[in-house]
């Protein structure tokens, strides 16, 4: 049913819904990078926007309305502990959007659209750090088509 997952292909599947169904990220797609690592989220906004995605901040004051986006990446530093929780605030935030999750604690052969995201309640998760193809083929899965 699935395949193994790997750096080229992250969800482990065969070929991937969006990239079966679209062949390049049209957009403009609208990203919203929930990161505290300035220099990551720095290279993520560099890596989508190669990908023609329009990078978003989110609001530091949390009563500021959010900005309507097409995809959250979120760092969960401790998935374990308080991830869910944070992941139902970023949900309430941005109902309906597809939610790509990255950790240093998921292991390397996590399984990109798979229990563990399930769990969370995220479209899809990714051990951090990803390399540029692994973001570039979560986000052409969860984005719409």
């Amino acid at each position: 049913m699935n395949a193994i997952p790997d750096d080229a292909n992250p969800c482990g599947a065969d070929q991937p819904p969006a990239v079966a169904r679209r062949s390049d990220l049209r957009g403009p797609f609208r990203v919203c990078v929930i990161d505290g690592d300035d220099a990551w989220r720095t290279l993520l906004e560099q890596w989508l926007q190669g990908l023609g995605c329009e990078v978003v901040q989110e609001p530091s004051d949390a009563s500021a309305q959010a900005p309507t986006v097409n995809l959250v990446i979120v760092d969960l530093p401790f998935p374990r502990q308080g991830g869910v929780d944070l992941v139902k605030r970023i949900s309430s935030r941005h109902p309906a959007t597809p939610i790509l999750a990255l950790s240093s604690n998921f292991f390397s052969r996590i399984e990109c659209c798979g229990p563990v995201a399930r769990d969370l309640g995220v479209d899809c998760v990714l051990p951090k750090p990803a390399t540029r193809e692994a973001i570039a083929a979560a986000v052409r899965r969860v984005l719409p088509v």
